[in-house]
């Protein structure tokens, strides 16, 4: 059971206000999961993030081409909910433990109309994540009735695990409570983000939050201002600012979490090193954080983790360049986790070649799992 100010933790996270909350019933669960009873908020679930009903795929085993390549195989069908996976529980680990992982992998047939971008927003997901998982399926107009991956399962990136915790390779942002200790479980949450291009990258290393603004004024920096269109020197609060309603200011340099007024942007490296949250997500984090919070801004492309006795692997694309040789960083990875002798090496190498983001059973004399190599029906993280 979870410690008191845990407790405290994840009934603050239920009593924000903004509209952009659409987790509510997620970080319920999450506190009961921890032991603590959740506080009742009497308040509906916003109209605009309610989930629409979607069919949802039941795994099965794997054929030959998929498992070769990868990719995902056929599957049964039953009419279930996408779920915006943005609350989950972690078990903070040890800092000699392996990560654990969190979330559930989720299935979907494309109606006619749909594309990747919307759904991987109607999932709490960016667009690269829903594109590597999903590398043949045309992200405009992909093909009414294509089975699709939406990868809402994750290993934890291996941190601190306090306050915000940010990894530029996998695109996504974990908020901790930033008096989470090991041993513990507690209510974490995840949303997907946009980073910096690759001329203006994301900086890496810790942060504490600096100051916070709404409807913020954007004074455009001069390295920005030379290399626009249309200069425009000051850009004042509305629908043509690019750090959208809110804006997080960091200790490092002059970089900030903000929104965005392009929501397809998040998943993306389209900032000048800004870390970009769609609109709903920034309105959620920005109460529940303050002057002082501290972060992580971590570079971690492959990251292992455990979960019902397997190993798993996830793969991102090395999206800076930092590594020449992926294949070779991803066993000093795996040899500094202490697991190399549970693991099937050539598992290992097809998941790095592949890169899909999703995590991969890669145990050694594992049976065949799931639906294809990178998609398994193991017990299911926290959520």
């Amino acid at each position: 059971m979870s410690s008191p100010v845990n407790c405290a933790f994840g009934r603050r996270l239920l009593g924000v206000t903004v509209p952009g909350l659409a987790a509510l019933a997620t970080i319920a669960s999450a506190l009961t999961a921890t032991g603590c009873a959740p506080a009742t908020t009497g308040r509906p679930r916003p109209a605009a993030y309610r989930t629409a009903t979607h069919r949802v795929m039941t795994p099965l085993p794997p054929d030959a081409s998929a498992r070769e390549n990868g990719l995902p195989t056929t599957a049964a069908y039953e009419t279930q909910p996408i779920m915006r996976i943005t609350a989950v529980t972690v078990r903070v680990p040890e800092s000699w433990e392996t990560p654990p992982l969190v979330g559930r992998l989720q299935h979907h047939r494309v109606v006619a109309g749909e594309n990747l971008l919307e759904l991987a927003r109607a999932g709490g997901l960016g667009f690269r994540e829903v594109r590597d998982a999903n590398p043949t399926i045309d992200e405009w107009e992909p093909r009414a009735g294509v089975d699709i991956l939406l990868p809402s399962r994750s290993i934890v990136p291996r941190t601190s695990y306090r306050g915000l915790v940010i990894n530029i390779p996998e695109m996504r942002l974990y908020f901790f409570p930033t008096d989470a200790m090991p041993g513990e479980r507690v209510p974490v949450l995840t949303w997907p983000i946009g980073i910096g291009a690759e001329e203006a990258p994301s900086p890496v290393g810790a942060f504490t939050v600096k100051s916070k603004d709404e409807n913020p004024t954007w004074v455009v920096p001069a390295s920005i201002l030379r290399t626009m269109e249309h200069p425009q020197a000051v850009v004042p609060p509305g629908p043509d600012n690019p750090l959208g309603d809110y804006r997080i200011r960091l200790s490092i340099d002059v970089y900030a979490i903000h929104g965005t007024n392009d929501p397809w942007t998040v998943g993306r490296l389209t900032t000048h090193g800004c870390i970009r949250l769609y609109p709903e997500d920034i309105a959620t984090l920005y109460p529940l954080v303050e002057s002082g919070t501290p972060g992580e801004i971590v570079y971690q492309p492959v990251k292992f983790g455990r979960a019902g006795g397997h190993v798993y692997v996830e793969v991102h694309q090395d999206v800076y360049q930092m590594y020449p040789d992926l294949e070779r960083y991803a066993f000093r990875v795996l040899a500094e986790s202490g697991l190399a002798d549970r693991v099937d090496a050539e598992l290992v190498r097809t998941a790095v070649r592949v890169k899909t983001g999703v995590p991969t059973d890669v145990t050694r004399g594992a049976p065949p799992r799931g639906v294809s190599l990178v998609h398994t029906t193991a017990p299911e993280g926290d959520v």
